[in-house]
């Protein structure tokens, strides 16, 4: 079975108790795959925290509680962190905006995803994000939406 790479929202699905939560666990166990944690999951994932606390919805002791959550997932194997080379995503997301974008309506980082699921060698791209998955579905990738 090869890699899935997954989409943010639902890697936060993992770390933060939300609508979709428990079906994505259990859809994850089923598969027994670990999650690609790149540097652009990273950002977005605390970033979407750091929201989350302006919002008021969550506390800095929760954030800290995700945090470490993080790293244990990472100690057991669940998360992984693969090489991949930010620059060249964004180069190649260039190349294909015209044909993906302007036919989806795909967001930046939603198309930076897609293209770091084709840069590590990713056939399948797991999201719940319609204009996302449609963008995947253009560049030939098996999309699985939850």
């Amino acid at each position: 079975m090869s890699q899935p790479y997954f989409d943010t929202g639902l890697v936060l699905k993992l770390i933060v108790e939300e609508p979709l939560s428990k079906v994505f666990q259990e859809w994850l166990e089923s598969r027994g795959v670990p999650v690609p944690y790149t540097r652009l999951v990273e950002l977005e994932l605390e970033n979407t925290l750091q929201a989350k606390y302006f919002r008021k919805e969550i506390d800095a002791r929760q954030i800290r509680g995700c945090q470490k959550l993080i790293t244990e997932l990472f100690a057991e194997g669940k998360f992984f962190r693969p090489e991949l080379s930010l620059e060249e995503v964004m180069m190649e997301s260039l190349e294909v905006m015209p044909k993906v974008t302007g036919r989806t309506g795909c967001r930046t980082l939603d198309l930076l995803h897609v293209l770091s699921a084709l840069k590590l060698g990713c056939k399948e791209f797991v999201t719940t994000d319609k204009r996302q998955a449609e963008a995947a579905r253009l560049l030939d990738l098996k999309v699985s939406q939850l």
